[in-house]
């Protein structure tokens, strides 16, 4: 009888470990990101606030209000809905899994978030994603063109805010959806990759946005 318990037992300790390395190789990606384009959002935002009463002409002035609703909006996305993988990543370690109860139950811990971190990667790359940016974006545009009558720069703020938000769901990580579908399919007994895969990490520092292509 102590043979399918050892046999239970070990089989819980490579899916553990084969969710953990997978948040693990996403950690930085995940903290960059949700950071990176928070900081973005919220730079932006108290930019145009602040600006709003020192800028000059009404044209101008309503660029700011517009700046400021759209970059608030995505600012408040991110409080809302955050990429919480590297999150995952050190609680999980800190529990324990001495006794077979703690190995159960930080095994469900483990399963719970790995689904919840593929969840949150898979929502960014969904229609749904870009649907609510060409929104955003369009109703932005839109009141350029047509309630402040400049129908050029109505277009320029639709495209130049619909290329934003693409960057942003571009450079979103996607590992945890791959670990996933290796865990969901019996993969798991694989060892997890020691590298990520290529993907680009943005980060913000104040209003200044930097980006970087790691291989």
């Amino acid at each position: 009888m102590a043979l399918p318990a050892m046999a239970e037992t070990s089989d819980s300790d490579i899916r553990i470990s084969f969710i953990q390395n997978s948040l693990d190789l996403t950690e930085q990606h995940s903290r960059s990101w949700q950071y990176g384009w928070l900081g973005l959002f919220s730079a932006v935002t108290a930019v145009n606030g602040i600006a709003y009463s020192q800028t000059e002409g009404e044209h101008n002035k309503y660029d700011r209000v517009v700046g400021f609703t759209t970059s608030f909006l995505g600012a408040a996305d991110m409080l809302m809905n955050p990429m919480r993988t590297h999150e995952y990543a050190g609680a999980l370690e800190s529990m324990p899994q001495q006794t077979p109860a703690q190995q159960s139950a930080k095994l469900r811990q483990a399963e719970s978030w790995l689904a919840a971190a593929a969840a949150r990667e898979r929502y960014e790359q969904s229609f749904t994603s870009h649907a609510l940016s060409a929104l955003v974006n369009g109703l932005a545009g839109l009141a350029v063109a047509y309630d402040d009558k400049r129908p050029d720069d109505g277009w320029m703020t639709f495209l130049s805010g619909v290329v934003a938000s693409e960057v942003k769901i571009y450079t979103a990580p996607q590992t945890m959806i791959e670990a996933e579908q290796a865990y969901r399919s019996g993969n798991y007994q694989q060892a997890a990759a020691k590298s990520d895969a290529p993907h680009w990490e943005v980060a913000a520092f104040g209003p200044y946005l930097s980006a970087q292509y790691r291989f």
